[in-house]
């Protein structure tokens, strides 16, 4: 009877054993909240993975997530919530534009205990869907207002980094690390917005067509005029050239060369003359030679 009743006592602390621990995952932390007591409250120590004692009579334990938490608020229905979650903002120039975001963030671990204390909720989905979507909005909305239409619908990375700037600012008292805040496709003003921008990129895009085209114009007349000058400047540089070379020739004319080439001339009619006489005759007297025949 005595080992019995050992074996019961041993049975029966087993169970409690079992009752008073549990498990904290991988990429999760805990944190204790006493029910009762002088220390009631939650604690600032932050429980890591591995197993935990405690006492489930008077103590609750509450794990939070450490892994990266991804969020999207768009309209459309078969993303994220079944329900149109799309911000609306206001630009500097009065536009009223909606448009869809993502959003990453982390937990840090030694915060999670004051994230406890503020939203008194595990539950990061009903977070991400109600304060954390409202402090999106409003830094959205607010950081907006500094930047005109133009600006959000074209290079809109400044806007988006003052915008994830706010976000950092409101949500670091809480252990909420922002890891990556954008915009999904484009921002979606109004439809006269929009072809008011096509019309302007139209109009930039034709007058930038038109000045390359005067350039080219411009580029092409000078071509012309250069290939001009160079010809001009080449018939100069040959009528100077012959003028010199004339010029040369002339100089070294002389008596002596002329009564030499009248020689040549002589020597050559002289070498071509094939023995009879010629029917025409240049000079005083000359006239047409005709053969009579003889009787």
């Amino acid at each position: 009877m005595k080992q019995l009743g050992k074996l019961s006592s041993a049975i029966v602390l087993l169970l409690v054993s079992i009752g008073c621990t549990t498990r904290i995952g991988p990429g999760m932390v805990g944190i204790e909240v006493d029910q009762s007591g002088s220390q009631r409250g939650v604690q600032d120590v932050v429980l890591k993975t591995g197993r935990v004692w405690y006492n489930p009579y008077s103590t609750s334990i509450i794990e939070y997530p450490t892994y990266m938490q991804s969020v999207t608020w768009t309209a459309d229905t078969k993303e994220g919530n079944p329900v149109n979650e799309e911000i609306t903002f206001n630009t500097k120039d009065s536009m009223t534009v909606r448009g869809d975001f993502n959003l990453s963030y982390t937990l840090l671990a030694d915060k999670v205990p004051a994230f406890y204390i503020k939203f008194r909720n595990d539950d990061l989905q009903a977070f991400n869907n109600g304060f954390l979507h409202s402090v999106a909005r409003t830094c959205i909305n607010d950081t907006a207002g500094s930047y005109n239409i133009e600006q959000i619908m074209g290079d809109n990375g400044p806007w988006l980094k003052d915008s994830q700037k706010c976000l950092d600012q409101k949500l670091d008292q809480y252990g909420v690390k922002i890891e990556q805040f954008g915009i999904i496709g484009s921002p979606r003003p109004p439809d006269s917005v929009i072809q008011s921008i096509n019309m302007k990129v139209q109009a930039t895009q034709l007058a930038l067509q038109k000045q390359n085209e005067v350039a080219q114009a411009e580029a092409d007349a000078k071509k012309r005029v250069a290939e001009a000058d160079g010809d001009a400047q080449a018939q100069v540089a040959r009528a100077k050239g012959e003028a010199e070379a004339n010029r040369i020739k002339s100089s070294s004319i002389d008596d002596k060369l002329i009564q030499w080439y009248r020689l040549t001339n002589t020597h050559d009619m002289i070498w071509r003359w094939d023995g009879h006489r010629p029917n025409v005759e240049a000079g005083s007297g000359a006239g047409l030679l005709l053969q009579v025949p003889q009787q």
